[in-house]
């Protein structure tokens, strides 16, 4: 049956894991008992050996990553977010409201917490799903890891936030700005890759737990327990769930709850010349989401869509007012599972081979039921289940020598999506259902692999330069089968023309070079000069309501960017006054191409498409330090013009307006001062966030507008107090509390905002703009007990 998980691939990873493990332990000289800590970026545990420097590391080369003086070396544009920005996103936020400390990225969304959806932009492009308008330009062109495993929809191109709820099982976030090198490139890395790094196992054995309640009856609870060092092998089990209300709440009182859950295990042994990890992962995030809000009263568009009903809008029903569950609602679920393998052995004193193998599957739901103002359409159900599964190895080898370091390997993946949707109205007189859907369905099945080789060489002339050039080949197929005719087999049979897969079977396949470079100069010890260039491709998106394969036939070429980084990078490790400072300031210019850009509405119909030529420009500057021992600050800015230099949608060109969604600018600041008293540890926090105005997109037109959204920004409080109990309770460390106050003026602002074609609204609201208004004052508290 198709739609039966497939368990041979899983049966396959296992064993292949079981082999290079087993041969692992052959090549072993003996077992040494270092791994990465939990606690730290980066711990002093050796390279593999010569063989290995550059990119094998024992214990975690994504955690490694996240030092400081990886960041300095690199030739790339990066940024990490450590435990200060990811504390600033609060107890219960979730990924991307950690991920909104980072120069040039901004999130919108309907909710609060790592359980409803967002849409992110880094630099302007985007990945994810928080809004509402038609137009969702440049979606799904950033690549997303977890501890460094493609997490992204191959053939659709999205990863949904809710797939990485819990900020308490990580230890940082790698941001890398542009396509980045080949050796760390996947499939869809056109604006950028961001790889969330979870703890890892530690060399002590020891657990931690903390629980937080506030606003909204938000509860979160997360933990982590490591073994240690258990004769090579150590691991480490982590977890998290969440639930609360949106603070959109309708008039009868609905409180729009959600929920979320997240579970990680790491076991990893250590050898003498190299290490061998598994890992597993399983998350999920679900909620209701409201509809989005006009900001003036409209004629007509009312609370429940009756004439008699008060007026819907931020103006008249209240700022954050919702419709009635018994008029609209969606209820939106993202999970995610996955498991993997690492291995990363010294062959000789030059060669290291790393093997990374994985299987990952993903699933979304939304159930959606509209009767606002319609009484009784045929469409009133929307059951959208689409899925999909992955599976992939990646082997490289790295060769050291004397002013090189090599690295050439690659890539395979298979992947199946399923693009299921049905729409259904079970009253009189349409009598349909889930199964047998009297409106829209659809079933398309598209089968991807994706293969890559590539080759990289750091070459360093003298030791202060580094420059490393590299090529990746790259072939993406795809194959398309249409199946609502067996999987709708009596909604096929009774409303043939209500399927939305109408075109038949066809496959493409495509292969392309992608050249890049970097360099990293230090003239003098604390300096360094960087800049790169590289060129990465993508297929554009598939499934939703039509478009390619479906409702428009599959002639396209890939989409292209051409990005380029130059910049400056200042460090110092123990300066006066400047104790791990990393100051980092670059332009960037990255040009996209071959864009396709699809229209769906509110009912799942495909509208049409667009061609788009887009560049985005500007500058990023980060600053960490702790200019004295006990005072931490932190610092983003970023500065951005994005345009369409070509735009056409239905014969009209709108080439030279903005690119919807993207700030003109994002500013953050922070500090954290730690100081003593009668022997507690007390940390008050304090920190600013700002996102510029952006233009919005125009449903009416399918086409972005000069019309823009306002900014807007926050001030936020925390404070933190950590009592220490060592000596006092057996096994317990400390005890912190601690409370957090996010927007504390209460600003009320929109995170989204666009201007309705009144598909969603009725018709009256056509060319009127809809919102969603961003998060009221916040406030939370929270226990974390440390073993």
């Amino acid at each position: 049956m198709r739609n039966t998980t497939n368990l041979r691939p899983i049966i396959v990873a296992l064993m292949a894991s079981g082999v290079m493990l087993s041969s692992a332990l052959a090549l072993a000289n003996g077992v040494t008992a270092s791994t990465a800590s939990a606690d730290h970026a980066a711990v002093d545990v050796g390279q593999v050996n010569a063989a290995a420097q550059g990119t094998s590391y024992l214990g975690s080369n994504e955690a490694h990553s996240l030092s400081q003086k990886t960041r300095f070396n690199s030739g790339q544009s990066v940024k990490v977010l450590g435990k200060h920005e990811l504390a600033a996103a609060g107890p219960v936020g979730g990924s991307a409201q950690a991920l909104s400390y980072a120069p040039g990225v901004s999130v919108s969304s309907y909710g609060y917490t790592g359980s409803t959806k967002n849409s992110i932009s880094v630099n302007g492009i985007k990945q994810g799903w928080g809004g509402f308008s038609g137009g969702q330009i440049d979606n799904g062109s950033l690549s997303v890891t977890f501890d460094g495993i493609p997490m992204v929809n191959p053939s659709s191109g999205l990863w949904e936030s809710p797939q990485v709820p819990q900020n308490g099982i990580l230890q940082g976030i790698g941001i890398t700005y542009g396509p980045g090198n080949p050796v760390d490139r996947w499939y869809n890395n056109i604006g950028g890759q961001i790889d969330f790094v979870p703890l890892q196992p530690t060399t002590t054995a020891g657990a931690s737990i903390k629980m937080s309640y506030g606003s909204y009856n938000t509860k979160n609870i997360v933990f982590n327990v490591r073994t240690g060092n258990i004769d090579g092998w150590s691991t480490i089990l982590a977890g998290g769930s969440g639930s609360g209300n949106s603070y959109r709440q309708t008039p009868n009182g609905f409180a729009n709850p959600s929920y979320n859950y997240a579970w990680f295990l790491k076991t990893r042994k250590t050898f003498s010349n190299g290490d061998f990890s598994l890992g597993a992962y399983l998350a999920k995030g679900s909620g209701y989401r409201p509809v989005s809000i006009p900001l003036s009263p409209i004629a007509g568009v009312t609370m429940d869509g009756t004439a008699n009903s008060p007026l819907y809008s931020q103006a008249s029903s209240g700022y954050y007012a919702s419709l009635p569950e018994n008029v609209w609602f969606k209820q939106d679920s993202n999970s995610t599972w996955l498991v993997y393998s690492k291995l990363n052995i010294a062959l000789d004193s030059m060669v290291g081979l790393h093997n990374t193998l994985w299987y990952r599957n993903g699933h979304r739901l939304h159930f959606h039921y509209n009767n606002y103002g319609l009484s009784n359409p045929g469409n009133l159900y929307e059951y959208n289940n689409p899925h999909t599964s992955v599976y992939g190895d990646k082997l490289w080898f790295s060769v050291a020598l004397p002013y090189n370091d090599v690295n050439v390997g690659g890539f395979f993946l298979n992947s199946r999506y399923n693009s299921r949707n049905a729409f259904y109205n079970t009253n009189p007189p349409y009598n349909g259902s889930l199964s047998v859907p009297n409106a829209h369905y659809r079933s398309n099945y598209f089968d991807q692999t994706d293969l890559a080789a590539f080759i990289q060489d750091r070459i360093s002339p003298i030791k202060s330069l580094h420059i490393t050039p590299g090529v990746r080949f790259i072939n993406y197929q795809t194959n398309y089968t249409p199946a609502a005719q067996s999987d709708f087999a009596a909604a096929y049979a009774l409303y043939p023309q209500h399927n939305q897969g109408a075109l038949p079977a066809a496959s493409n396949s495509f292969t392309e070079v992608e050249p890049s470079v970097d360099f990293n100069w230090q003239p003098i010890k604390w300096l360094a000069v960087f800049a790169s260039y590289a060129q990465a491709y993508k297929e554009p998106q598939v499934g939703g309501g039509g478009g390619l394969y479906q409702s428009t036939p599959p002639i396209y070429n890939l989409e292209k960017s051409a990005d380029y980084n130059a910049g400056v990078k200042v460090h110092f490790k123990d300066a006066a006054y400047l104790h791990n400072f990393l100051l980092s300031a670059s332009f960037y210019h990255l040009h996209y191409t071959n864009q396709y850009i699809p229209f769906t509405d509110s009912n799942g119909n495909y509208l049409g498409d667009a061609n788009g030529d887009s560049i985005y420009q500007g500058v990023n500057m980060t600053l960490e330090d702790d200019p004295i021992y006990n005072l931490h600050v932190f610092a983003n800015l970023n500065l951005e013009k994005a345009t369409f230099a070509h735009y056409v949608t239905g014969g009209v060109s709108y080439s030279g307006l903005p690119v919807s969604n993207v700030p003109s600018s994002t500013f953050n600041i922070g500090t954290a001062y730690s100081y003593y008293l009668a022997g507690v540890l007390l940390e008050p926090r304090v920190w600013y966030q700002y996102t510029g105005a952006q233009s919005m997109f125009n449903d009416n037109t399918t086409a972005p507008s000069l019309q823009k959204m306002p900014g807007y920004g926050t001030v936020n409080l925390g404070f933190d107090s950590t009592i220490p109990t060592r000596g006092r309770v057996p096994g317990l460390k400390n005890v912190k509390l601690s409370v957090d106050v996010l927007n504390l003026t209460n600003n009320h602002y929109n995170e989204f905002q666009y201007i309705t074609a009144g598909g969603l609204l009725g018709g009256n609201s056509a060319g009127q703009v809809l919102a969603l208004p961003g998060a009221p004052l916040m406030v939370y508290g929270s226990v974390a007990v440390n073993f």
